[in-house]
């Protein structure tokens, strides 16, 4: 027969094996280009600006089926990928010597995935509010934007919480990248309180029986 000790060593094992390690992946994307603008009104020359988003795989499983209202696979391009922010997308979005803001209203992220992580490309990144986009156009930007668009869409502006982010130039280049983070090591509040009383709960019982034990 097992010792008091044992069960409850063994029990507080699974417990840890179990809640402790949730799977959980962080996946942010990333794509940047020199460019001069403003941002909030303060003026930058040549600065890289950096568009990121950040969302879960879970909120990517739940937006990959297709024909569904959620979706963010486009049934004509398998493989072609649009998430926003009502898909649970954060992006932030830098611009060298100014710092990083968080981006409002309705963001997105365009890139290919054939179902492996290691396979996903960035294509683009924008602001649809503001008709913002990433790579930038240099034919929409500046005084050039009213010779192609729609003078409401006129000037092109990312919302920020640092004011809007305005491109007047950018280079002919960016870069893009994707980073996959397992955050499955760090257990959430409500998983830390309830091993934390686990936990209370087998020293408990543990003292009882020896105690029980001791006065036999």
């Amino acid at each position: 027969m097992r010792s008091p000790v044992r069960v409850i060593l063994l029990v507080t094992g699974l417990i840890l094996a179990n809640s402790f390690f949730a799977h959980a992946d962080l996946i942010t994307l990333s794509i940047s280009e020199q460019a001069s603008g403003t941002l909030g009104g303060q003026a930058f020359t040549n600065q890289p600006v950096t568009f990121t988003g950040s969302f879960t795989t879970e909120q990517l499983a739940a937006c990959s089926v297709p024909y569904s209202f959620e979706s963010c696979v486009d049934p004509s391009s398998p493989g072609n990928y649009f998430i926003d922010s009502l898909d649970g997308l954060v992006t932030k979005i830098s611009v060298g010597g100014l710092g990083t803001v968080d981006g409002l209203n309705l963001d997105f992220f365009v890139f290919l995935y054939s179902g492996s992580f290691n396979d996903i490309v960035v294509q683009g990144a924008g602001d649809s509010g503001g008709h913002f986009g990433v790579p930038s156009n240099p034919l929409f930007l500046g005084d050039s934007c009213y010779d192609y668009m729609p003078s409401q869409y006129c000037p092109n502006a990312a919302y920020t919480s640092g004011g809007d982010l305005i491109l007047t130039s950018v280079g002919d280049t960016y870069s893009t990248s994707v980073v996959i983070m397992d955050t499955s090591a760090v257990p959430e509040p409500e998983t830390l309180a309830l091993l934390t009383t686990g936990l209370f709960g087998a020293a408990g019982i543990l003292r009882r029986r020896l105690l029980n034990k001791g006065s036999v």
